[in-house]
């Protein structure tokens, strides 16, 4: 069996073929390494995407820090997730924000693949508010127009989930990222 695997002799990513149990040989210097694999935790993932909650499950190794607000791809029911780590909890219950995976029992993730935009449409004395689902990476900008049921709306301002108000012209947020959109009617 070949695999590829750096090479402390060549100082690169060289295939080797393998000898023995966790023993490989450089098929380029000859050189032989001991690969021992990295030992795996499966951890219970509680994912939440607006109201609906699934729980699912990921592996990691037993020594990776999980930390808040890092992001994970989650096995949902054969299907896969992009999810913003939101709690972890600790084999005794403790909630934490930083924990190595193999202290760890479960985390708590929010869909940040597709996400929910709210937003506050002023038209005149109307306000109406709107939620509607975009890719995770779209990216609004204080003064964008945007067209949301076939009327144009300018961006007035962008309430960031960490709590920061965007209201100069061309700060940025990508929808993941936002609590609340504000915009005007624009003729």
């Amino acid at each position: 069996m070949k695999t590829e695997i750096y090479c402390e002799t060549c100082k690169e990513f060289t295939e080797h073929e393998g000898i023995k149990k966790e023993l490989y040989r450089c098929s380029v210097c000859g050189t032989h390494v001991h690969l021992m694999p990295e030992k795996e935790v499966e951890l219970k993932a509680i994912f939440s995407k607006e109201d609906l909650t699934k729980i699912g499950s990921v592996k990691l190794p037993e020594e990776e820090e999980i930390i808040k607000g890092s992001e994970l791809i989650v096995d949902l029911e054969g299907e896969s997730r992009l999810g913003r780590i939101t709690a972890i909890q600790l084999k005794d219950g403790k909630v934490v924000e930083f924990a190595k995976a193999k202290d760890s029992v479960a985390i708590w993730l929010k869909e940040v693949g597709e996400v929910y935009v709210k937003f506050s449409l002023h038209k005149k004395a109307i306000t109406s508010s709107y939620k509607i689902l975009f890719d995770g990476e779209t990216e609004f900008a204080v003064g964008e127009e945007i067209e949301i049921e076939g009327k144009r709306y300018l961006i007035r301002r962008i309430k960031h989930i960490d709590g920061r108000l965007l209201r100069h012209e061309g700060e940025k947020a990508i929808a993941k990222e936002i609590k609340r959109v504000y915009a005007t009617y624009s003729p």
